[in-house]
């Protein structure tokens, strides 16, 4: 896969939502948002949709 998810620093927003993740991902999303400045609730929404429009399901259906 090629497609990139491009990121443009902004300033810190004092707004703050609870996200639920593993430990580890939320890591990985403080040290960006320490990089580029965008909330861990924007970065997960664009994230997601990236994923959402980005997205192939493998494998067998259930339907007979």
């Amino acid at each position: 896969m090629t497609d990139k998810l491009i990121l443009k620093t902004e300033k810190d927003v004092k707004a703050a939502m609870p996200v639920f993740v593993d430990i580890k991902t939320h890591s990985k999303m403080v040290a960006l948002k320490a990089e580029t400045g965008i909330p861990i609730r924007k970065l997960t929404d664009m994230m997601l949709n990236f994923a959402l429009e980005n997205i192939v399901i493998e494998g067998d259906n259930d339907e007979d």
